[in-house]
């Protein structure tokens, strides 16, 4: 042990630091043969860093698998009383976990067992806050692994206890209130889904009946223009076609959330797109998804001329606004 512990730089001038293993005990895992029944399905908790990954907080009492007395007389594995900070040191480093049980672990993980003048929460945090640290610390060709030396010569900020027991209750209070946030924003997410849907049904849904027609009503009365090469995509150009950039050629994928997503769809140079010339929209057009995936709707807003269009996808051109409002249009087509 080191009898002086040197003050943190950058840290509150009455905090120090100390190497990892000066204040705590860092011990190994290990796995008992596989091929002896008798080690395995035992009494004894043993952890590993893929079951680390899957767990939703920080304690842990009970594990997927367990070990035999015998298997951990027999094997490299220690025991890490209730309270201890379990940390993986490969595959990957960096998971972390405290067991409110005594447990094993096998040789992917380190078990640190804090001193006197270490709070386990506290140390546990410090650990999530410091993982990229620890990984950069790891070495090997095959994967990265966190030594025994290595983790315990990290160096760790020692406040008094008292004052890590305050830093661990002003965290929980923090992350307490995160996770209630993160919780009523996923309700409200949940809610809103099926409220805009709601909204919309009821929306198209009048005390008093309008009146009813048809999308060719609407283009023979000339509400609606429709080309006299046809309103949808007749012609999916091949693979080969398509270049980086030029006029973007529009799929049912890129219809989302009332727009069209022009950053990741195809481009065909103009040449091309004029010589195909079918299925063609403006800036303004409510374009509709009628083919595979059916019923996405969204409002072309575009800088160039025209857009071409994949079969799948129908382009309505109000050609009267003064009879049919465009946004209306589209949230008819958004719908049930």
């Amino acid at each position: 042990m080191r009898d002086q512990v040197e003050p943190a730089e950058g840290l509150p001038t009455h905090w120090t630091k100390a190497a990892l293993g000066d204040v705590a005990t860092v011990i190994n895992g290990g796995t008992p043969d596989s091929k002896v029944a008798e080690f395995w399905d035992g009494g004894v908790q043993w952890l590993t860093p893929k079951d680390m990954g899957k767990m939703e907080g920080r304690e842990i009492a009970n594990t997927p698998r367990t070990i035999s007395e015998a298997g951990l007389a027999k094997s490299s594995a220690r025991l890490a009383p209730l309270g201890s900070v379990i940390l993986s040191t490969r595959a990957p480093i960096g998971h972390l976990a405290i067991n409110t049980a005594a447990m094993a672990f096998n040789q992917g993980c380190r078990g640190i067992i804090p001193g006197k003048r270490l709070d386990h929460v506290f140390l546990y945090y410090f650990l999530s806050a410091s993982r990229q640290k620890l990984d950069d610390l790891g070495s090997g060709t095959t994967f990265k692994e966190l030594s025994g030396t290595n983790l315990k010569g990290f160096e760790i900020p020692l406040p008094p206890l008292e004052e890590q027991k305050r830093i661990v209750a002003v965290l929980d209070q923090a992350f307490a209130a995160l996770d209630r946030a993160r919780t009523h924003a996923e309700a409200n997410l949940a809610d809103a889904g099926e409220l805009f849907p709601n909204v919309l049904s009821r929306a198209f849904e009048p005390d008093e009946p309008w009146e009813l027609c048809r999308v060719s009503d609407l283009v023979a009365r000339g509400i609606i223009d429709r080309p006299i090469d046809g309103n949808h995509g007749e012609t999916h150009p091949k693979k080969a076609d398509f270049v980086e950039s030029g006029i973007p050629f529009i799929m049912a994928s890129d219809l989302a959330d009332g727009t069209v997503d022009q950053s990741g769809c195809y481009f065909l140079n103009r040449k091309q797109a004029d010589a195909l010339r079918k299925g063609f929209a403006k800036h303004g057009d409510v374009l509709l998804s009628h083919k595979g995936t059916i019923g996405r709707a969204a409002v072309l807003e575009t800088d160039f001329d025209y857009v071409m269009l994949t079969p799948q996808v129908t382009y309505y051109r109000v050609a009267n606004p003064g009879i049919l409002d465009r946004d209306f249009l589209y949230f008819c087509m958004k719908s049930s």
